[in-house]
């Protein structure tokens, strides 16, 4: 009688490693998914992001309010309310400007191409053509006019998030039970605290940031000094590149309007509020519990630039942040917060 084989069995080596090519193509397939859903959901995404971070900004004002007696529905109301009226200034704003910057070009292509030609006899090498066209100027615009007609579906997502807030308590027992639901609600509470306070500052940096550029730009008579103190404050968000971003355009514009003498003075003056700003005030009034890895900011600003561009590039900070404050707080992932650090 013959007996059956049996089946072979793969050593515990092959399984290990069977195990682990596994994990890693889960993981993989993983990241390849959240990159698909970011990329193709990213019109629902980014006003998304952007209200719950605006959500946060806001709760540090709100509970000033509340503590001076402010009833907390009337707070949110007014909060709101100077929210819509500054989006849609900054609207009619920006689209004025815009339309001031086309009837002007012409002088400013002028202005170029007589630099142009006069550094082309001074140098014996070949410089490219430095004109450009009105087509250039509504395709750079028009990304920062994007940016602010998103605005519109942003206020919507902030209307439901706020609301949220009043009813997500009793739900959060509702679901866990009363001892469990608040002990995960005092973690949710420090966890909303951190981010706001880190919010809070960095936004009030950056208005500071926008209302010093402002009054430098005014001062040396620069055109357009409202929207480029705008520009400013939203690309303060973004570390290393977003302030030298920022201030680049008024340098030029100064130049080609003015003389070099002006543009010096407006670069001085504008990097002045930068360093002030960036190596005096905003350490003292953030501190350092929050700082994160230079290389870990550089791979989120090349990871969610690629993925969102620019808006990616103002979100990619506080996110980080975010993520690092909801590591600390929780006891089993606290180690990942502090590889995130800057110790």
């Amino acid at each position: 009688m013959n007996e059956t084989p049996e089946p072979m069995l793969p050593r515990p080596e092959q399984h290990r490693f069977l195990t682990q090519l596994l994990v890693v193509t889960l993981v993989l397939a993983f990241l390849y998914l959240i990159l698909f859903i970011l990329r193709e959901f990213k019109v629902i995404l980014q006003p998304l992001c952007i209200a719950v971070l605006m959500a946060y900004a806001i709760l540090p004002v709100h509970r000033w309010l509340t503590r001076r007696g402010f009833p907390s529905v009337l707070a949110i109301v007014v909060m709101l309310a100077l929210i819509l009226s500054a989006f849609f200034g900054l609207g009619a704003l920006i689209y004025s400007n815009v339309n001031r910057i086309m009837e002007r070009l012409p002088d400013y292509q002028d202005r170029l191409q007589r630099l142009g030609d006069s550094m082309r006899e001074m140098l014996p090498m070949e410089l490219p053509d430095l004109s450009f066209n009105a087509n250039q100027l509504r395709a750079v615009m028009g990304t920062f006019l994007d940016f602010f007609t998103a605005m519109a579906v942003t206020f919507v997502y902030l209307i439901f998030l706020v609301a949220e807030r009043f009813s997500f308590p009793r739900r959060m027992v509702l679901a866990f039970g009363e001892k469990e639901g608040n002990r995960v609600l005092t973690i949710v509470d420090t966890i909303n605290l951190a981010i706001g306070e880190y919010l809070a500052v960095k936004t009030f940096i950056s208005f500071l940031a926008g209302v010093l550029s402002l009054m430098v730009l005014w001062f040396l008579g620069v055109d357009f000094f409202v929207m480029w103190s705008i520009l400013i404050f939203v690309l303060n968000y973004i570390p290393y590149l977003g302030s030298l971003v920022a201030i680049a355009p008024p340098i030029a514009l100064s130049f080609l309007h003015q003389d070099l003498k002006t543009a010096l003075a407006v670069a001085t003056g504008l990097i002045g509020v930068q360093v002030a700003l960036g190596n005096f005030v905003e350490p003292r009034m953030a501190g350092r519990r929050l700082g994160v890895s230079p290389l870990l900011i550089l791979l989120s600003l090349s990871f969610w630039g690629l993925v969102w561009g620019i808006v990616g590039m103002i979100l990619a900070v506080p996110l980080l942040v975010s993520i690092k404050i909801v590591l600390e707080n929780i006891p089993a992932t606290r180690p990942l917060a502090t590889l995130m650090s800057n110790m």
